[in-house]
């Protein structure tokens, strides 16, 4: 099941696993199985062309992905995504790279003890198809 609500929960949890704490406004995405949350997207930072999105999962699946990118594009009008994982995260780096995103930068010391790299994806690169 996918679930917008309660965001603070989902955001903390997104928080929990990837070292950040979110801070209003800000919406979410889950996935849910079993009770728990099994994967997780925090957006926050709308700029009417991108947002920031911030990804955490135990397991990931085109269903939330597809939804995630419907909600991006067709509810907030964005044309792109903007994600930062970990330097040393390659699991989130190859995961952001199978979805189409494309490595566009580092920002030094973003999450205090590791380098941020950030990744952008567009609408036209998501390979799995917004409208499926």
């Amino acid at each position: 099941m996918i679930v917008s609500e309660p965001r603070e929960d989902i955001a903390a949890w997104v928080g929990g696993k990837i070292g950040v704490a979110f801070h209003p406004p800000f919406t979410a995405m889950a996935q849910v199985q079993g009770g728990r949350i099994i994967a997780a997207y925090v957006f926050n930072v709308w700029t009417e062309h991108d947002v920031e999105v911030s990804l955490a999962a135990d397991r990931l699946s085109a269903t939330l992905m597809r939804a995630v990118f419907r909600y991006v594009v067709d509810q907030l009008g964005c044309r792109r995504a903007t994600f930062r994982t970990r330097a040393d995260n390659i699991a989130a780096q190859q995961a952001l790279e199978r979805l189409g995103a494309r490595l566009e930068g580092r920002q030094t010391a973003y999450f205090g003890d590791c380098d941020a790299l950030l990744y952008g994806i567009l609408k036209e690169d998501f390979p799995y198809g917004l409208h499926a």
